[in-house]
């Protein structure tokens, strides 16, 4: 049974950099504070060309301990 998408809505950030600083990897947060890192997928790939906009995102949300990770199917900039 496959899970059902979240739709969250929050700011584009940083979430890791390599050795010479650049963005490799970026979350969303939301504005009750919590965090999610997006996978680097089609969407996920292009989330630095948003960083600090507003956004509402729906997809498939997963646990790797206590960090949640979001795999975006659509996404929609405020």
């Amino acid at each position: 049974m496959k899970k059902p998408q979240t739709s969250i809505s929050g700011i584009i950030i940083p979430a890791e950099w390599d050795k010479n600083g650049e963005i490799i990897s970026t979350a969303i947060v939301t504005f009750d504070e919590d965090l999610f890192v997006i996978l680097n997928n089609r969407f996920g790939r292009n989330m630095t060309n948003y960083l600090r906009e507003t956004v509402i995102v729906t997809g498939y949300v997963t646990f790797a301990g206590s960090i949640k990770k979001i795999d975006i199917s659509r996404f929609q900039i405020h």
